[in-house]
């Protein structure tokens, strides 16, 4: 039985996914097969996604930042938003996140793919601040209380954080997967985008390092949270939330129209979005927000998921 809190749901071959996206776009990202020189960023959401692609497409375009909405889209893409025409018309190499787990996904050997995993608290929060943006999600999403339940149960978009997080860990030592933490590029940033460098390609780490690692500061520069507030933010919200979108878009897509109409009717019945998707960046705000007692819920649904698993360990310089 369908309830207020899932409403907003529904579910294509098995999978929940959010009411704005189109079935037949997720079912293509799902038969979705990467070229060899493409780059698939992917998470569970709210766990890094858009950063990385920032410092990826720095990386490939040797520390030139994209400045519009149009040169993003070219070369950055959302897989489970984009039809195959716009995959197709993407400048190479292409960026392209997913937050599909890995058995979702239809894996090739010869595709470089990042996952980033965060904290499960720190996603939890900044799930919530995400949710109270958009009109089209659901009241639970204004309290914590009520999308930590949501959470805990994977009665959202992309389901269960421990059933992606795992689906990936498993497959962490695949030469052609890096596998990283959100915590671990917070603290060395310098050392993930040269991390990040050398697994692409041998030739972008040398890039980054030659004289005297000009490239790597402008890497550095241009993905951080306050020249992606002022650009990359700007973005995302001139596809997702203007109604018409601001950017004028060459091919149709059903997953715009369609978030279009939701973004309208909820404008029209009296909701409002509010917010940013680049927000704080920030380590540690879960346990800093959250109370004991959801914490408790929290930490026993880890031990639950995480039983067979020493996934956990990612995070224990964060205990130290």
């Amino acid at each position: 039985m369908q309830t207020e809190a899932t409403k907003n749901i529904q579910i294509v071959q098995g999978f929940p996914m959010a009411r704005f996206h189109v079935p037949e776009l997720v079912k293509g990202a799902m038969r979705y097969k990467p070229s060899k020189d493409d780059i698939i960023v992917a998470t569970y959401p709210k766990c890094g996604s858009t950063w990385t692609m920032q410092i990826v497409s720095l990386i490939l375009r040797r520390g030139q930042p994209l400045l519009t909405s149009e040169e993003y889209q070219s070369h950055v893409r959302y897989l489970e938003d984009t039809t195959m025409e716009e995959i197709s018309n993407m400048k190479r190499p292409r960026v392209i996140k997913t937050h599909l787990p890995f058995d979702r996904v239809n894996f090739s050997k010869d595709t470089k793919y990042i996952y980033v995993a965060r904290q499960p608290a720190d996603c939890v929060v900044s799930h919530v601040h995400f949710v109270r943006m958009f009109p089209i999600f659901l009241p639970p999403g204004e309290s914590v209380d009520g999308f930590l339940e949501l959470f805990l149960r994977g009665d959202i978009p992309y389901g269960d954080y421990f059933d992606n997080l795992l689906s990936w860990y498993k497959h962490k030592d695949e030469s052609n997967i890096l596998f990283l933490t959100y915590e671990y590029m917070k603290a060395d940033p310098r050392g993930a985008c040269l991390k990040i460098a050398k697994f692409i390609e041998e030739s972008y780490y040398k890039n980054l390092i030659a004289n005297n690692e000009s490239i790597l500061k402008k890497v550095m520069e241009y993905s951080s949270v306050d020249f992606m507030k002022a650009t990359v933010d700007r973005f995302w919200k001139s596809l997702s939330i203007e109604t018409p979108p601001a950017v004028k878009i060459k091919t149709r897509n059903p997953a715009r129209e369609r978030r279009v109409q939701l973004m309208t009717e909820a404008l029209n019945n009296g909701k409002e979005f509010r917010g940013d998707f680049i927000r704080k960046g920030t380590v540690g705000e879960g346990e800093k927000t959250l109370s004991k007692k959801q914490m408790k819920m929290l930490n026993d649904r880890i031990s639950e998921k995480t039983a067979d698993s020493d996934v956990m360990n990612l995070w224990n310089d964060l205990k130290n």
